[in-house]
């Protein structure tokens, strides 16, 4: 294995040949990174109440999650650059060791800072980790066989959804948190050695300069979007938010050349990945309000314990799966339906949602979630493996790389848009069954249509390259 023939042809096409051979080896390679990186983000929300129990820092509660989320998009931008440093084996595994890292400190930090930079750091490998993963799927896998490992990377998204709150659960519950990481530790390694051996070097070589000052810019965008949230005052939020929208413009404006972070002509609409890079975008921002205060309408509204909360949320997982893995197989025609239906389902089912809290059943309500999840699964696959059919070659692999920070940044606007939209209406005042009763509807109106923008750019996308066979 000490190359990938990228000129190969395809053997076939069906689920079974993502595992024949050396391929296979490949495909549970790629999804055992992903999965290193799910199960973290899942396993944290689980700790961290015994975290805080024990070395304090409550007031930096969430910071844990938006410090690795910096991380993250910061990581999956730079997974170019990594990989044209150090090729395909190194960079792999570089994103492996510093995951390692950040895993191993979190472990061991005596107190909330110390947890933060290291939690920071973690991100930062994870997302190399989603980076070189991505650019691996473009490397290998050509045509039908891309969309099928990019549901099976699907899969392994909702699987983590079980298996870390399992895990951190287990860990919380004896009061040693620590274990959690030590956990991902391990999983980490198992990772890294498997990558060192199976991965195929390659390319490298290159000393193209880091792009500190595109990168700084685009953590702090984040940054300022993700702070907005801990102001209770509209106008700071707004202000916030309106700051760190101009930091990622000035990024973007400064991403200009043969060495961008991100693809040409990123989020252009005359352009057909700019377009494709929009859908990611709208998207991630679309699910992003459903995922945060779901679980305040089930426990305020509902009087569910969190337990079956934690349920429901899987359900939304699990469901999202169901529709990757139902259409993965689809032929061009009924693939670009998908597409584009997929949304359009997700905004009425959450408009649903909006129109009907208090009045529906939990049991209607998990019914809506089911829906919605199967339209967000329909159109995530099909999107993601046209815009790679679609780049250009010599913007292929930046086209991969960068989709998941683009993926990272519309969950941060998403939770930052429904975060000031909640507290203007009402929830900044307490968060009691009726306040939440009147805030709620307003949330997901605002929700249902950003899905329904994403409806229309993935049709858009469509018609700015009909040709492309994914």
């Amino acid at each position: 294995m000490n190359d990938i023939d990228e000129t190969q042809p395809e053997t076939g096409t069906g689920w079974a040949d993502m595992f024949r051979g050396t391929r296979g080896i490949y495909t549970i390679l790629l999804n055992l990174g992903i999965g290193v990186h799910a199960i973290d983000i899942f396993v944290i929300t689980t700790v961290m109440p015994t975290v805080v129990a024990e070395i304090g820092g409550v007031e930096f509660y969430t910071w844990t999650t938006m410090l690795y989320m910096v991380g993250t998009i910061v990581g999956a931008a730079s997974g170019r650059y990594v990989r044209s440093v150090l090729g395909r084996r190194k960079g792999y595994v570089a994103g492996g060791l510093i995951f390692l890292v950040g895993a191993a400190g979190c472990a061991a930090a005596p107190n909330m800072a110390v947890l933060l930079i290291f939690r920071t750091i973690e991100g930062f490998g994870g997302g190399l980790l989603m980076s070189q993963s991505m650019t691996l799927v473009n490397d290998l896998y050509k045509g039908p066989l891309r969309t099928r490992v990019l549901a099976t990377i699907t899969t392994t998204w909702s699987i983590a959804a079980v298996i870390g709150p399992l895990i951190g659960g287990i860990w919380g519950s004896i009061g040693w948190w620590r274990g959690a990481f030590m956990t991902t530790s391990v999983l980490t390694i198992i990772f890294i050695i498997a990558a060192w051996r199976v991965i195929p070097d390659g390319e490298g070589g290159d000393r193209h300069r880091l792009p500190w000052r595109r990168l700084a810019l685009l953590g702090i965008s984040v940054l300022m979007v993700g702070a907005s949230g801990q102001f209770a005052h509209i106008a700071v939020r707004v202000g916030f938010i309106l700051a760190g929208i101009f930091c990622l413009w000035m990024t973007l404006r400064l991403d200009v050349g043969e060495n961008g972070i991100f693809p040409k002509r990123v989020l252009s609409l005359f352009a057909p990945v700019g377009t494709a890079y929009w859908v990611f975008l709208l998207l991630s921002a679309a699910y992003t309000p459903l995922t945060i205060f779901m679980p305040l309408v089930l426990s305020k509204i509902y009087g569910l314990d969190p337990l079956w909360i934690g349920y429901m949320l899987t359900v939304f997982s699990l469901a999202w799966s169901v529709g990757t893995l139902s259409t993965a197989g689809w032929n061009d025609k009924w693939t670009r339906i998908a597409c584009a239906s997929g949304l359009a389902i997700m905004s009425v089912c959450v408009a649903l949602i909006a129109a009907t809290i208090g009045t529906a059943s939990v049991w209607e309500l998990t019914a809506i979630i089911t829906v919605a999840g199967i339209g967000v699964g329909m159109t995530n696959v099909h999107s993601i493996s046209w815009a790679l059919a679609a780049a250009e070659p010599d913007q292929a692999q930046v086209t991969a790389s960068a989709a998941p920070a683009m993926r990272s940044i519309g969950i941060a606007y998403g939770a930052a848009m429904a975060g000031l939209i909640a507290n203007a209406a009402g929830l900044s005042e307490g968060t009691s069954p009726e306040i939440v009763r009147n805030a709620m509807p307003w949330v997901f109106g605002f929700a249902a249509l950003v899905p329904l923008a994403g409806s229309l750019c993935v049709m858009r996308m469509y018609a700015l390259k009909p040709g492309v066979r994914i």
